[in-house]
């Protein structure tokens, strides 16, 4: 194991070597799988280290059997175990520890795995006495779909005795005379106690264990139960992310998590979800929550395959997320990839096929539509107005042609994905492999996306003291975006226009082009839209992105004593990106120009080291549980960028060395460092009484000198009220949990160097000499500190029948201080901007969660997840409080963020107000604008304004359903997500897409 870490573990600047790195993990990757599939039995692997001086045999067979899985069994008529003997073994067999140990003696053995059988050598008798004495059971386990557990622990309760279940879940076992009670455990499934009564043969049924109050979750630097959690977090499994079928993992988030809004920008193929927890809290900067995944803090959510993530665990209030201080500000999710189980190595496919067709899209005019509501609406309103039909178009009219552009451009696409995965292991060392791909075209022709993923993961106890580890997970992904003209060009051009140069009988009334068969300007007499098929073509414009994405994690944990754990990790990420954009002389941005390019690349690294000592102490009706742990990280960000035009031939944007003219380059380097020291204590009484308290302290390099610490306390508690009589005589509650919280967290979300003042470039005019100086570039602030979060939630969690039904309530108060923002300043000082902490800001919420099994039978089962979520978001101050409205940046003290600050409508201007319309300049038709003031003015000016909050982008609340059918091994699901309250301003009718007597075509809804 020490090898697979050695490459990026034991040398920082292997970050640098991206390809090197690679290299190393694919060979590690191949040669763990062919490690993992040579696993010995249990005998051969075990290794005990054990020293005694005269000390009796029957204290030194307990030690072993403390010490390792293996157990004694002997009849005390025949060994004598009180007998003293001497043992010095290092890192020795079974067999070695036990030739060593019997040596001076007359006893002897015979292993069987786990089990071992002593016997008298004078008397081997006592060997077939003690069979006779023990009856022989065997068995089968098998889960409830009827599928064999491998490894399943078959003990004899009460005793040392038992087994494990084969590769076929079988299994086989001498019972001691006075044996009762079976008990059969698994990872993940329910225990079963089960009488012997007798009987010889058992088959048996385990279930898989119930999600609930007994649930693990990912805290931050370790895990906890749903029963112990003293502060809000809500969690999907991989059952539920595998459903959804995401292209995406966060969409997997989108509706599953209350107070967790998840929204994408546009419909692009490829296109990132963005995520705020319990509302936005910047103004100027991203409120992205931290991703942590696999321990490697920082990742990027969107490059994972959905399919290998086990758990997303989202840390909501701030007395979860305190525990990662200034990463925690805005929310923390919490991504666990699978790992192997023990058991014999099995490979998995998961695929899926869909279309992906376009929606909502306006309802276009035909060519005969269009030419009737020109001649008679245009002509109507205006008589003075001079329409001109070219010939092709009136053609076209005239013969029923019509072209709807938008449908030439796009087309419904097609997505699939392909997922295998190889997974096991032993008792000692578990591994998961596993490869993906996804393909995702995009609506709009000759555009797409392509992931490829690989993920290798090895566990390994290597004894009882030492357990290693390492996680890798590589992505490359391509994504080719098409020019966003095209789609503006489709909805602007007439219907009446030709497709084709050979549709057009006088080509020269346009000064029309035959471009590979195309008319380029559609017959049309308007040199501002050209044949957008064109515009889409891939040889015309070509916007390509690659990203290599390597993640990796290594680890080594110690538990030298019982309860005492120290595990220290290290993280690497490694993100780089290339852009390439391409347009080529027949696009429209270069209309009668040579083509243009730009080449961009982005260099992006980070790596991580964790130290992590816990101790666990449990006495009597007390459970303590320690954590302290150091955290150090490096960030450094690379970026190159060159622009060209002109080029020779159609090179893309592969041979920018062959243009005429370079009209730019650039070149950047920014790195930041962030080391903190953290500790969390957990503490319950009689599982009744839950403490959590936490403090983080975090030094930033990107902040201001005296500014860079920070400390971020958090203190939570619980009151398990339903372990409590009174409440237990109601009959009510199966479970009742009172929480409450009080959590602090920081934020330096500011680009690094932010704090210091910059130089630029300059030219200069010297007598007609040109020269290069150099001026301020930018207000420096030394003063910029951490933006700090202050957040109170108080939860409350109800189970009723046995917890078949199960609410959770939550209600959180959350003001952000000190907010760190880009302020404007006057212009008389030369500059436009200078970062600062001027704003303060709230968020408010409650949020209601609600989980029930409303049928359950042998073969059926109904399931029903319903979440409901709202956020009030206020601006309490701005710029220190020295003003209250910010109409530029539409900011306004008791108002939201992303506020829509106009005009109000009031209806469309009626035939019967013409009078009334002209005193606003308006006719009917036109839209009626709400005189604010009464003053017969529509204005904007500074002192008299019509314009007001009409609303704002954030939503009022959010809701999701879902229904979960199982039937035997078939399930049915489906999925109800919405989002109330939110405001968009649509521009598309704005200019002349809006102008119907502007010559052009433009969309409009048809009854």
């Amino acid at each position: 194991m020490k090898k697979n870490r050695e490459p990026w573990v034991s040398d920082s600047y292997a970050l640098k070597k991206c390809l090197a790195m690679m290299r190393w993990s694919l060979f590690f990757f191949f040669l763990s799988i062919i490690q993992v599939l040579a696993v010995d039995s249990y005998s051969q692997q075990t290794r005990l280290t054990l020293k005694f001086n005269q000390t009796s045999l029957e204290s030194v067979l307990n030690e072993i059997e403390n010490k390792s899985e293996f157990y004694f069994l002997y009849n005390q008529d025949f060994v004598n175990t009180k007998q003293n003997v001497d043992l010095d073994v290092k890192s020795a067999k079974i067999e070695d520890v036990l030739n060593s140990l019997l040596k001076s003696t007359d006893i002897k053995y015979t292993i069987s795995d786990r089990q071992i059988v002593l016997t008298n050598s004078d008397n081997v008798s006592g060997l077939n006495r003690l069979s006779v004495q023990q009856s022989k059971i065997s068995g089968k386990v098998t889960g409830t779909s009827g599928e064999a557990l491998t490894g399943v622990t078959v003990a004899v309760k009460g005793t040392s005795g038992g087994t494990i279940t084969d590769n076929n879940g079988n299994f086989q076992l001498n019972l001691p005379a006075d044996a009762k009670t079976l008990v059969f455990s698994f990872v993940g499934m329910k225990s079963q106690e089960v009488a012997i009564a007798g009987k010889t043969t058992f088959n048996i049924e385990l279930e898989e264990e119930s999600i609930g109050i007994d649930e693990v979750v990912a805290i931050g630097y370790g895990t906890a139960k749903k029963r112990d959690l003293t502060g809000s977090v809500g969690s999907v499994k991989a059952e539920s992310i595998v459903r959804s079928n995401p292209v995406q993992p966060a969409k997997a988030l989108q509706g599953q998590v209350s107070g967790v809004n998840v929204k994408k920008v546009n419909s692009r193929p490829g296109s990132d979800y963005t995520i705020d927890i319990r509302g936005v809290s910047s103004i100027s900067f991203s409120s992205e929550p931290l991703v942590v995944i696999d321990g490697v803090m920082g990742g990027k959510l969107n490059t994972l395959n959905p399919s290998d993530i086990e758990t997303m665990d989202v840390l909501k209030d701030a007395s979860s997320a305190a525990i990662y201080g200034a990463r925690g500000a805005n929310g923390v999710i919490i991504i666990t990839t699978k790992k192997g189980v023990k058991g014999k190595t099995k490979v998995t496919y998961e695929g899926y096929a869909g279309i992906k067709v376009p929606t909502s899209l306006p309802d276009l005019m035909t060519a005969q539509e269009f030419y009737r509501a020109y001649n008679d609406v245009v002509k109507a309103e205006n008589p003075n107005a001079q329409i001109i039909w070219t010939t092709a178009q009136q053609e076209n009219v005239d013969a029923g042609r019509s072209v709807n552009w938008v449908d030439e451009v796009t087309d419904p696409s097609a997505q699939t994905s392909h997922v295998v995965a190889l997974s096991g292991g032993n008792e000692n060392t578990t591994h998961y492999f596993s490869t993906g791909y996804l393909s995702e075209k995009g609506n709009l022709l000759n555009t797409g996306y392509q992931r490829f993923n690989l993920k290798g993961s090895i566990d390994s106890k290597l004894n009882n003291v030492v357990k290693v580890g390492f996680t890798t997970y590589y992505t490359f992904s391509v994504l080719n975006l098409g020019a966003m003209e095209t789609l503006r060009s489709a909805y602007r051009a007439r219907p009446t226009g030709s497709i084709y140069y050979d549709e057009l009988s006088n080509p020269t009334e346009t000064n029309d082009r035959n471009l590979n068969g195309y008319a380029y300007w559609m017959g049309i007499k308007d040199d501002q839209v050209q044949n957008p098929i064109l515009e889409v073509q891939d040889d015309s414009f070509d916007d390509e992105t690659r990203v290599s994405n390597f993640l990796g994690n290594g680890y080594i944990e110690l538990e030298p004593v019982k309860g005492l754990t120290f595990k220290s990790s290290m993280s690497a990420s490694v993100f780089n990106s290339r852009r390439g954009e391409y347009r080529g002389p027949d696009t429209k941005s270069r209309l009668n120009k040579l083509a243009s390019a730009a080449y961009q690349t982005n260099l992006n690294s980070s790596y991580t080291w964790d130290n992590i000592l816990n101790y666990k102490l449990t006495s009597g009706a007390h459970n303590l549980n320690l954590t302290a742990a150091q955290s150090a990280l490096q960030e450094r960000f690379e970026l190159s960028e060159i622009k060209v035009e002109n080029l020779a031939y159609n090179s893309s944007f592969y041979a920018v060395n062959t243009a005429a003219l370079i009209n730019g380059v650039a070149s950047n380097l920014k790195e930041r460092s962030i080391l903190s020291f953290m500790g969390r204590l957990n503490y319950s009484y009689n599982e009744k009484y839950l403490l959590t308290v936490t403090g983080r302290y975090d030094g930033s390099s990107v902040l201001a000198e005296g500014n860079k610490w920070a400390f971020f306390p958090s203190v939570a508690g619980a009151w398990r009220a339903g372990e409590e009589e009174f409440i237990k005589s109601l009959d009510l509650f199966s479970d009742l949990k009172v929480r409450l919280s009080y959590g602090e967290v920081g934020n330096d979300v500011v680009a690094p160097y932010s704090t210091q003042a910059f130089l630029r470039n300059t030219a200069y005019d010297f007598n007609g000499s040109a020269a290069y100086g150099y001026a301020p570039n930018n207000i420096g602030n030394t003063n910029l500190k951490w933006e700090n979060s202050s957040e109170i939630n108080l939860g409350l969690n109800m189970g009723f029948l046995k917890n078949r039904i199960m609410v959770d309530l939550e209600f959180y108060d959350k003001t952000t201080n000190d907010l760190i923002q880009n302020v404007a300043i006057p212009t008389s000082l030369g500059f436009g901007t200078v970062t600062a902490n001027v704003g303060k800001i709230q968020n408010r919420g409650f949020e209601f969660t609600l989980n029930s099994v409303n049928i359950q039978k042998e073969n059926f089962r109904w399931s029903t997840n319903l979440n409901f979520s709202t956020n009030h978001n206020e601006i309490l101050e701005l710029y220190g409080g020295t003003v209250t409205e910010d109409k530029a940046n539409k900011l306004f003290v008791g108002e939201s963020l992303r506020s829509n600050f106009y005009y109000e409508f009031d209806g469309i201007w009626q035939l019967d107000e013409k009078d009334e319309a002209a005193k606003y300049g308006q006719v009917p038709g036109s839209v009626k604008v709400v005189d604010q003031n009464k003053d017969g003015k529509i204005s904007s000016s500074a002192d008299i304004d019509d314009r007001v909050v009409l609303g704002n982008e954030l939503p009022k609340w959010m809701a999701g359903i879902s229904n979960t059918f199982k039937y035997k091994n078939w399930d049915f699901s489906f999925f109800v997500y919405t989002r109330q309250g939110v405001q968009f301003r649509n521009s598309l009718l704005q200019g002349t897409m809006g102008e119907l007597g502007s010559n052009r075509y433009n969309p409009e809804l048809l009854d």
